[in-house]
C-alpha cells in the first residue's frame, strides 16, 4: 500500500489528536455537559464532525465506510488485523473465563456451536485447552472468505477436524450454542435480527467482547490505525430487549476491561468497558 500524501498525514494526525483531546475532556462531568451542548447546536455540531473527519458519528455503515475510505482505504482484510488474531489463537483473555465458566456444564454435550466472527478459529483453540471438547463436535467459525483459507491451513497444522469454515449465516441453524466475541460491533443489524433469520434458534448465546452505547445506537469508525473499521454500539438496553422478544432471558452479564471504544461526540451514551452477555432459551 503507498503512503498517504504529506497533507493527508497531517490531517489524520488532526483527527486522532482532536478525539484524543474529546474523550480525555469527556471524562470529567463538566467535559461531558460541554461536548453535549456543542452536539445539541446545529452550527457547532457542524463544525465537529468536519473537524472530527471519521471519528464522527455516521447514519449508516456505507456513510461510514465512504468516509474512512478516503483517510484509510484498509479494513478488516489488513494484514496486521489478520497476523494479530493468528498470533493470540491459543490465548485465553480474561474475559474469556466468564463464557468459559457458563460453557463448562454444556461442553460434553455440546455438538455444534457456531463462531460468528470467529477470525481464524481463535475461540476454539483457547477454549478447548481449557475445556477439552468432545470428539463429536462440530466448531463452525463464519468470517470473512479470505480467512477461511488461512484458518484451514492453521487446522490443517494441527490436524484439527471439529472445526470448520462457513460461508454463509445460515448454517447456524439449530446449533447448541451461538458465540460471538468481539464480533457483533462489525455487524450493524442487531443481534436478535441475525438470530431470527435462522430456521432454528440456538438455545445458548454469548455476546462478548462488544462495545455498547447507554441509550441509543451509534455507528462511527474504529480507529486500529493501519485500518479503519465502521462499527456499532448497540443499545444496551435494545440488545437485551430485542432478545427477549425471541424467547431469551439474560443470565449473566459482565464487564469486559480489556478494551475501550468512546465516542468523542458522545461521552454521556459510550459506556467506558466493553461488555458481555449470556441469553438462554426459556
Amino acid at each position: 500500500m503507498s503512503r498517504p500524501s504529506l497533507p493527508l498525514r497531517l490531517r489524520i494526525l488532526q483527527i486522532r489528536a482532536l478525539a484524543s483531546f474529546l474523550n480525555t475532556l469527556g471524562q470529567r462531568a463538566l467535559g461531558r455537559s460541554l461536548i453535549t451542548r456543542m452536539r445539541s447546536y446545529r452550527a457547532s455540531r457542524a463544525m465537529l464532525d468536519a473537524c472530527l473527519g471519521f471519528r464522527r458519528v455516521f447514519p449508516s455503515f456505507v456513510a461510514a465506510q465512504a468516509c474512512a475510505s478516503k483517510y484509510i482505504p484498509s479494513g478488516h482484510e489488513h494484514p496486521d488485523e489478520i497476523r494479530f488474531h493468528t498470533s493470540i489463537s491459543d490465548i485465553v483473555r480474561e474475559s474469556d473465563y466468564p463464557v468459559l465458566f457458563h460453557l463448562t456444564p454444556l461442553a460434553a454435550s455440546m455438538r455444534n456451536v457456531f463462531d460468528l466472527g470467529g477470525n481464524v478459529g481463535n475461540l476454539f483453540y483457547s477454549y478447548q485447552s481449557k475445556l477439552s471438547f468432545p470428539a463429536t463436535l462440530t466448531w463452525t467459525v463464519y468470517d470473512l472468505p479470505m480467512k477461511k483459507p488461512l484458518g484451514e491451513k492453521l487446522a490443517s497444522e494441527r490436524a484439527e477436524s471439529r472445526i470448520r469454515f462457513a460461508t454463509n449465516l445460515a448454517d447456524a441453524s439449530g446449533c447448541d450454542v451461538f458465540i460471538a466475541s468481539g464480533s457483533l460491533h462489525y455487524f450493524e443489524e442487531p443481534l436478535h435480527e441475525i438470530l431470527r433469520s435462522l430456521e432454528r434458534l440456538p438455545d445458548h448465546v454469548f455476546a462478548n467482547r462488544m462495545p455498547c452505547s447507554s441509550r441509543s445506537d451509534i455507528i462511527t469508525v474504529q480507529d486500529n490505525r493501519s485500518y479503519l473499521v465502521p462499527c456499532k454500539l448497540h443499545s444496551r438496553m435494545t440488545l437485551i430487549t430485542g432478545m427477549q422478544t425471541l424467547g431469551y432471558e439474560l443470565r449473566s452479564e459482565w464487564q469486559v476491561h480489556e478494551r475501550r471504544l468512546t465516542v468523542p461526540t458522545h461521552p454521556d451514551l459510550s459506556i467506558r468497558t466493553y461488555s458481555g452477555f449470556y441469553f438462554r432459551r426459556k
